[in-house]
């Protein structure tokens, strides 16, 4: 059991469970009346629009790990959904060629990313904040203060391969998590990425090619952040330049309170998912409380805060 509770998924679970009990009570109707947050529409709801942080988190999380840092998923979903909205609506490219489209964007943004990083050895912070800037303002210049109406040329009822259309952005959030928890887990690939995180140089000296590792995990991160700049725009129907504005920052809390060390080495992918799952439930509870809506911002960057310095406090004395 102690080893069981030493496994951050686990405590990162009970911290979720604690935070749903939480609101469960404190917005608990009076009389008859159904409850506000306890309901089956808004637990979809909740996970319909905290997928799109998770798909975008779990990339994150495998950057964390191996050390390094990401700015850019908000802006390349941004570009990756304007890209895919724009080809699908004005182009009248077909829908699967357009989301195609979108996905190439982030494995270009990825590449740009992990060759400033890689190759001009540029700190990741500056490069990939570099990258934000350029994805951000490409969106807004192909849209050119424009959006893609792309819901008047989905049917009704749209249904992927039989599956409601609100149940897209969890289930592929889902595969995401499950394939690159058994990536990070099970095959040499995660291994050395833990081990770039944890000790770069150590990495080198055994063999490990640190910038072929460098280069898979922000290419992935940046494909990461076009599937959800495409399912985004599924979801809400538009493609615009200023979607996902500020993302990155709940995307990268996401990954923390899930258990990423900043130092590298340490995290996981499921802990991410988890992460973006314990800021939805905030999200979506937090502006059903009056006058609370405007401390949003504010509680979510405490509840960041307080969780990372406890588990700080734990890691100390687990050693």
């Amino acid at each position: 059991m102690r080893r069981l509770w030493n496994l951050r998924e686990v405590s990162t679970v009970a911290i979720l469970l604690l935070e749903i009990l939480f609101f469960a009570w404190y917005l608990w109707p009076e009389g008859n009346r159904p409850h506000p947050f306890i309901n089956a529409p808004n637990a979809l709801l909740i996970l319909k629009y905290s997928s799109i942080y998770g798909i975008a988190a779990v990339g994150a999380a495998i950057v964390i790990i191996s050390g390094g840092i990401d700015l850019a998923p908000g802006s390349v979903i941004a570009l990756a959904g304007v890209v895919f909205a724009g080809l699908f609506i004005e182009a009248h490219w077909p829908l699967g060629v357009s989301m195609l489209a979108g996905l190439l964007v982030g494995v270009a943004t990825g590449l740009v990313s992990s060759a400033l990083i890689v190759l001009v050895k540029l700190p990741p912070f500056i490069a990939t904040l570099g990258v934000m800037g350029m994805a951000r303002g490409a969106a807004f210049v192909i849209t050119e203060g424009r959006y893609f109406d792309v819901s008047r040329e989905l049917v009704g009822g749209w249904r992927p391969l039989g599956i409601p259309a609100d149940w897209v952005a969890p289930l592929v959030m889902i595969a995401m998590a499950v394939l690159f928890q058994i990536l990070m887990t099970r095959f040499q690939w995660g291994r050395a990425v833990f081990s770039v995180g944890g000790n770069e140089t150590a990495a080198l000296f055994t063999g490990i090619a640190v910038g072929r590792v460098k280069t898979s995990v922000y290419l992935i991160s940046g494909l990461l952040a076009a599937v959800a700049g495409v399912v985004l725009v599924l979801v809400q129907g538009q493609g615009k330049a200023d979607l996902a504005t500020g993302y990155e920052l709940d995307i990268i809390a996401s990954a923390v309170v899930g258990g990423a060390s900043l130092a590298g080495g340490r995290g996981s992918v499921a802990g991410a998912v988890l992460g973006t799952l314990i800021f939805g439930v905030l999200r979506n509870a937090l502006p059903q409380i009056p006058g609370a809506t405007f401390y949003d911002r504010m509680i979510v960057g405490l509840v960041v805060i307080v969780i990372v310095v406890v588990d700080q406090l734990l890691l100390k004395r687990g050693n």
